[in-house]
């Protein structure tokens, strides 16, 4: 059997439009099961135990926040933790897929239809693709019963019985914890690109724009599904 695993994050809700958080962002991590990463993840675990990490998974906007598990580590360490995340996230092997929706005027429905067809789009266009493989599995914590239903419509439509759907919590897989590191610093992004300023937290973390983009992103975009 040759499986695809796909392991999904959000970033916003499907309330209403708020200035300070216009986007909703779904991000597709996208991983082929015959390329095993046990090494990376061990590598991974081994580097946060030399850290005396007592962190049992990566969630990147608290982290970032100084937030939750977080709220004891200083920036020196953030910003430890983050780079080898960071690190592993390139190197691991996964590729992604970024659906961006800007709510601006945007009732719920429309969001509905508006991340059901990008997706739809998305599997017709790399059909040959995911064709290749025997089964689809995607991972999703059902954090948004929206989003999932949307999930399982448009995999299934597809798919049919290629289709697989877990739910899943975020400390069991570091590809979770991937897609979210990724949908985090997307999310900061397009914030930016829209005129919005760093926020406290994001300018004492990263210290400009700049230094996220040269320094992170263009090496995140390196990673984005090609077909």
């Amino acid at each position: 059997m040759k499986d695809l695993s796909i392991f999904v994050d959000e970033s916003g809700d499907f309330g209403e439009y708020n200035y300070n958080c216009p986007y909703y962002i779904v991000t597709f991590v996208i991983h082929e099961q015959d390329n095993s990463i046990e090494e990376q993840i061990n590598k991974l675990n081994l580097r946060f135990n030399i850290s005396n990490s007592n962190i049992p998974a990566m969630h990147t906007a608290p982290l970032i926040r100084r937030e939750e598990m977080y709220r004891h580590y200083d920036i020196k360490e953030r910003k430890a933790l983050f780079s080898t995340f960071f690190h592993f996230t390139r190197k691991v092997g996964i590729k992604y897929k970024n659906i961006v929706v800007d709510k601006k005027h945007k009732t719920a429905i429309d969001m509905n239809m508006d991340i059901s067809k990008q997706l739809s789009n998305f599997v017709k266009e790399n059909l040959s693709y995911f064709q290749n493989f025997d089964k689809i599995i995607t991972y999703y914590d059902n954090g948004q019963n929206q989003l999932a239903n949307i999930l399982v419509s448009v995999f299934s439509s597809w798919f049919h019985e290629k289709f697989e759907y877990r739910v899943v919590s975020p400390y069991d897989y570091k590809l979770f914890q991937a897609a979210d590191f990724i949908c985090t610093l997307s999310l900061i992004e397009h914030k930016k690109l829209c005129g919005q300023t760093f926020t406290k937290s994001e300018q004492f973390f990263f210290g400009s724009y700049r230094n996220l983009k040269i320094n992170y992103l263009k090496h995140l975009k390196k990673l984005e599904f090609q077909g």
